[in-house]
């Protein structure tokens, strides 16, 4: 099994050492006794591009959800300990079981609304190019460190939404 651990990734010195993802799916990985290849196979990737993602600090969010689904573990609650931790404003919505697909453009769209702030807000806040930002929040995935700064811009728990989704399809 050591094999299988080959391409995990080496700890950061960045935002993304409070979140490692790529170490979190290789641990429980690990913890189940699968390889890499197996989840490349699960989740319709190639071995040595599951391989380079999991290296990264970020994953998009529709690719952690199949893979949160196949091996049956919520890897966004991750993302809202690092939240907690970072800000007592964030809120999150306890209560909330998402049973179809999570339109995250839509729910940032939302709480920009709600807030009274605008896209060109949240790209000085989080930041990225304005016109980038207008693309991603037509989509309904979204880069996993870009949604960790989105959400504390907007001092709001944006992955609640992908564990409530989760556990609304019976994983937990």
């Amino acid at each position: 099994m050591s094999f299988a651990l080959f391409c995990c990734p080496q700890k950061t010195k960045t935002m993304e050492e409070k979140v490692p993802i790529g170490e979190l799916i290789c641990q429980e990985l690990k913890e189940q006794e699968r390889s890499i290849a197996w989840l490349a196979k699960k989740v319709y990737y190639r071995y040595n591009t599951l391989c380079d993602i999991l290296k990264r600090g970020s994953l998009d969010t529709d690719l952690l959800l199949r893979i949160s689904k196949t091996l049956q573990y919520d890897f966004f609650a991750h993302y809202s300990v690092f939240l907690e931790e970072r800000c007592t404003l964030i809120v999150k919505e306890a209560n909330v079981v998402e049973k179809e697909k999570i339109l995250i453009g839509n729910r940032i769209y939302q709480k920009l609304e709600e807030q009274d702030r605008s896209i060109a807000w949240l790209a000085k806040k989080a930041p990225h190019k304005y016109s980038a930002l207008c693309k991603i929040l037509k989509q309904n995935h979204i880069d996993t460190m870009l949604l960790l700064r989105i959400s504390n811009a907007l001092k709001y728990d944006f992955f609640i939404h992908y564990s409530a989704f989760l556990k609304g399809q019976g994983y937990s």
